[in-house]
Formats: C-alpha cells, sequence, structure tokens
C-alpha cells in the first residue's frame, strides 16, 4: 500500500509540473489546481504513514546539515557574484529584506513539495540514493528551465542547488534550514544578477486587476 501510494504521488507531481508549465498566472484556476494538487500530495504523504519528522518539519537536527548548508550558501553566493553583480537604484537595506523575508515562506513551501513530498516518495520506491538525488534534482531543475541563455544558465544553477539540498534532505530532512537556504540564495539572484526589480515588477504585476477578476476574468 506504500509503495503505490508512493507511486501515486510521483505521478500526480508529474501532473503538477505539466500544470505549471501552462500556468501564467497564479490567481486562475490552474493555479488553484496547482495549489489543489499540492495539498492532495501532502495528505496522501500523511496517509502513506510519513510524519513530520520524516517530512523535515523539525528542528531538533538542524546540527547534522547546518555546516554543510551554511557552507553551500556561502558558496552560492560567490558563485551569484561572480556571475555578474548590478549596481541598484532603490534602497537596497529594505528591498532585500522584503525579498528575504517572502522567499522565506515560498522557499519552505518549495522545500516542503520538492523534498518533503518528492524526494521522500523516491527514496521510498528506489534502494538507489544516487538515482534518487538525480531524478529529483532534474524534476526541481525542469520548473526552473528556460532555453534562452538566461533560462539555461539559470537551470543548471537550480540543478546543482536542487542536487544539494536532495542530498542534505536525505541526510538528514530538515526543510526548515534548506528553505533558509533558498530563500538566501533565491534573494542574492535576484539582486545580483536579475536585471529588473522584482519586487516592483510583482506589485505591478497584483495590482492589474482584483482578485475576483483574475481569478474568474
Amino acid at each position: 500500500m506504500t509503495e503505490f501510494l508512493n507511486l501515486i504521488i510521483i505521478l500526480v507531481a508529474l501532473v503538477v509540473f505539466f500544470i505549471f508549465k501552462k500556468t501564467k498566472d497564479y490567481l486562475s484556476w490552474r493555479g488553484g489546481a496547482l495549489g489543489l494538487l499540492v495539498i492532495i500530495l501532502f495528505v496522501l504523504k500523511l496517509i502513506s504513514g510519513a510524519d513530520f519528522a520524516s517530512l523535515g518539519l523539525r528542528l531538533d537536527n538542524y546540527l547534522d546539515t547546518l555546516l554543510p548548508i551554511i557552507i553551500f550558501t556561502l558558496l552560492g553566493a560567490l558563485i551569484l557574484i561572480a556571475m555578474r553583480f548590478r549596481a541598484r537604484k532603490f534602497k537596497v537595506g529594505k528591498w532585500l529584506l522584503s525579498l528575504m523575508s517572502s522567499y522565506l515562506v515560498f522557499g519552505i513551501l518549495q522545500q516542503l513539495f520538492f523534498q518533503s513530498i518528492f524526494t521522500s516518495s523516491l527514496n521510498e520506491l528506489f534502494d538507489n540514493q544516487t538515482l534518487v538525488v538525480i531524478f529529483s534534482s532534474v524534476y526541481y531543475s525542469s520548473f526552473h528551465w528556460g532555453w534562452d541563455a538566461k533560462g539555461i544558465k539559470f537551470g543548471f544553477l537550480t540543478l546543482l542547488s536542487g542536487m544539494v539540498w536532495s542530498i542534505l534532505f536525505l541526510t538528514s530532512p530538515n526543510i526548515l534550514l534548506l528553505g533558509a537556504s533558498h530563500a538566501v540564495l533565491a534573494s542574492l539572484y535576484y539582486f545580483i544578477v536579475y536585471e529588473h526589480n522584482i519586487l516592483e515588477e510583482r506589485l505591478v504585476f497584483w495590482r492589474k486587476k482584483n482578485f475576483l477578476q483574475r481569478m474568474f476574468g
């Protein structure tokens, strides 16, 4: 029964990927479907026998992977700085704090989906953790991949980070630490490499139409 549920989880997660690729607006029926499917996957994971600790919703094991996460996050920051640094004309401190705060929540939610649900389900199905890491990192990267020069470069960055996060999750699951690492690196990417003000773009996007118009219009 457990193997069957984990297989169903993997198959539904693949459906999530295809819907995600066709979703341009999260306040649409496709965006709602994505949220609903992720909730269903989380419930299925709990039904399969997983508990909060095995899903990484814990802090009692933070010392197991704290140092590797810090080292990886620092190395990732150095790689981003080496790629390209763009001077900013807005108030950097407040902007970066706002971005990191929002990405801390978003990063934990992403790690919950990619690691707690997808990677752990793969790990239940395959005895070979090398294959689990490869498949899970490719799956994670596929959500971020693009086919222009910037998209390919970003795809390789996410492939590397997905691989490291998967290894650390399998070593000692803790998505709170992984989410924090995700938040730092994503924020630095938008601060150091990204060409535009991502927060301003998001605010303009949300102000264009109200919620009901975007949902049903």
